[in-house]
């Protein structure tokens, strides 16, 4: 593709063009193929040298600048969601029960769109981009940031940017903070066990599913009690299972649930309370108990410095209009946090809703971003890049947490 010749007009059409085929064609956690093999072709045809993940369907690629420095990563995800859609768009998917419902494919389209502008920009990049085209977020707890990094795809980067759609934001609009901006997540599986009995007779049983409410009662106390006012966590329980019939005492409940919360410390702490409160149970109520906590993704932590870089990019590019003045941290999560437990950088939320339309959050089956938010998203991060690498190579540290 000859990308210096391609008018505005021209290369907004090819991306809406690539877009659609993504939102077409979505794939689960780990069934990205086609989708790996046609970002694979787009980005041979852009004159790059891609590169397969191993044993998953991450692609990435370097993009070289013309003058030597450092290098920064871009990262999109590009795994779709087991949902039937229902936006009756004339491009929606055609993969029964299965839907861009989290906006990935405007993700994948957007760093696309990035590269072609940084391909055009060239010779003023001081340094290189490692793009990361990346499988299975919606895989918690595993996540595909891990699969990434785990092949060696962050060797060398000295910042990382990436970016989700945001439909309560409008088109136009960006937000990001330094600090934590999305919560780590868990998962929990605790089965309480009794002993089971005729209805007519409860003292000779032991009551699986009176103990379960007592559990459920002390686990709201964690957050009002046992975590900071000023702290924010939160335990849902999602499923209950137990019982056999309506005459008899049950001898087994599992619950399961998430936790979410915006601080590690108290993330790690939460697993400690739930074991007392279960400990508890086995003496008050006579029940065994079984509890397994599976940490998922972590609290998405923005650098400060990487943070302050895109906001003052994002005034240049969009002004300050195109800036949400007070971002408030989402209790979502996305393994974007997992780049940034080892290497400096930013996540930002993409406008993509449309003023005066209902909104339909993430993972919604009706869920529609309105498509300029490609051409925001590509100019606000092909900037981003010209601007982090400029100033690592001025001496900027990145690297600061305070």
């Amino acid at each position: 593709m000859d990308v210096l010749n391609l008018t505005e007009d021209a290369l907004e059409a090819k991306c809406v063009e690539w877009r659609r085929w993504f939102h077409e064609h979505p794939e689960v956690s780990t069934e990205e193929k086609k989708t790996s093999e046609k970002i694979f072709t787009i980005l041979k045809d852009l004159g790059l040298d891609p590169v397969r993940g191993t044993d998953h369907y991450g692609v990435a690629a370097t993009l070289k600048g013309g003058k030597p420095g450092p290098m920064v990563a871009l990262r999109a995800d590009i795994d779709a969601l087991s949902v039937k859609e229902a936006t009756g768009l004339p491009y929606a998917s055609q993969n029964p029960g299965v839907m861009h419902a989290c906006g990935h494919d405007i993700h994948i389209t957007t760093l696309l769109e990035t590269i072609l502008r940084l391909l055009r920009r060239k010779e003023e990049i001081q340094g290189s981009v490692r793009i990361l085209f990346q499988p299975s977020e919606e895989l918690s707890p595993t996540g595909g940031a891990r699969y990434m990094m785990k092949d060696g795809f962050l060797q060398d980067v000295k910042a990382i940017f990436g970016l989700h759609v945001w439909p309560s934001f409008v088109c136009g609009k960006i937000g990001v903070k330094a600090g934590a901006m999305m919560a780590g997540s868990d998962r929990i599986k605790v089965v309480i066990k009794g002993k089971t009995a005729h209805a007519g007779h409860p003292q000779e049983g032991i009551d699986a599913i009176m103990a379960a409410a007592d559990f459920l009662q002390q686990i709201s106390h964690i957050v009002s009690r046992r975590v900071s006012p000023l702290a924010t966590a939160t335990i849902n329980i999602g499923t209950i299972r137990g019982g056999s019939r309506y005459n008899v005492v049950p001898d087994e409940v599992t619950l399961e649930g998430t936790i979410r919360t915006l601080d590690e410390e108290n993330r790690k702490r939460i697993p400690e309370f739930i074991q007392d409160i279960l400990d508890g149970l086995k003496k008050s109520a006579g029940v065994d108990c079984e509890f397994n906590y599976y940490y998922g993704y972590p609290v998405l932590d923005n650098w400060p410095v990487p943070a302050q870089l895109v906001r003052d990019t994002a005034r240049k590019v969009l002004g300050d209009e195109g800036l949400v003045s007070q971002v408030v941290p989402d209790l979502t999560a996305e393994d974007f946090g997992f780049y940034l437990q080892e290497i400096p950088g930013a996540f930002l939320w993409l406008g993509c809703g449309t003023e005066g339309e209902p909104i339909h959050g993430l993972h919604d089956a009706r869920m529609c971003p309105n498509e300029n938010a490609l051409v925001v998203g590509s100019k606000l991060m092909s900037q981003v890049v010209i601007d982090a690498l400029a100033a690592l190579e001025q001496g900027a540290d990145f690297s600061k947490r305070e």
